[in-house]
């Protein structure tokens, strides 16, 4: 998508969970997404931006990618050990919701590795991970591709090497591994009250709910929509 032009020295617009969540989720369905997927973006995006994570911005480059093409096949199928989505790219956000569905067949010590392959916008995955294993109390290692920095993910929470996905558009692989982890006090930490977000990503998500809108009509006019005089009824 074109027409958004970054300009890093603005300040960041201060807004609300509720806000945030809000604009997210009608964003993904004004990019095609049904309302259960959106739901989940909208929640998604809100957890990575309460720990300064840029979960707007992710979501918003992700949704070009996802209403251009038959979203569906984005999904990665799972299978023993290897997960590959049909159209050859497994989709950040949808591998999240499928992890997070089968977290109790999937996420559990007995597995030693499981392996996403050609994964697009990786940490759009981290929030679901952090809710998946929190019924057990299981930590999970992440790790992008064979040669990175792994992040260890706990309930509810991530550790500071997540940094690594922020701006990580593509993974070749996606390693995931159900261990004991110390996260001491690499925690990231969980914003309170007002959340600052970027402008631009702000604004990419403002173009996507904006197609959510019906167009006016006459016939819409005569139901009472927009700003004519008003009809005395009593």
């Amino acid at each position: 998508m074109t027409g958004f032009s970054r300009d890093r020295t603005r300040e960041p617009l201060l807004c609300s969970r509720n806000e945030i969540n809000g604009l997210a989720m009608k964003a993904a369905r004004g990019a095609g997404l049904p309302w259960g997927l959106a739901e989940e973006a909208g929640w998604a995006a809100c957890w990575l931006e309460s720990r300064r994570l840029g979960g707007m911005s992710a979501l918003a480059s992700n949704l070009e990618a996802l209403a251009s093409e038959d979203w569906s096949l984005d999904f990665p199928e799972p299978s023993a050990g290897e997960w590959r989505a049909v159209s050859g790219i497994t989709d950040g956000l949808l591998a999240g919701v499928t992890l997070a569905d089968r977290a109790g067949l999937d996420l559990n010590p007995s597995v030693s590795i499981l392996v996403l392959r050609k994964v697009r916008w990786p940490i759009l995955m981290v929030p679901f991970l952090a809710e998946a294993v929190c019924p057990r109390h299981v930590a999970l290692e992440l790790q992008v591709e064979e040669h990175t920095v792994s992040v260890g993910i706990f309930p509810h929470g991530v550790d500071r090497d997540v940094e690594i996905l922020k701006h990580k558009s593509r993974s070749g692989a996606v390693f995931l591994e159900a261990r004991d982890l110390d996260k001491g006090n690499r925690a990231v930490l969980e914003l309170d009250g007002s959340i600052p977000i970027d402008q631009d990503a702000y604004a990419r998500l403002e173009y996507w709910a904006h197609k959510t809108c019906v167009p006016e009509s006459a016939e819409s006019r005569q139901k009472g929509a927009g700003g004519g005089e008003l009809i005395e009824t009593d």
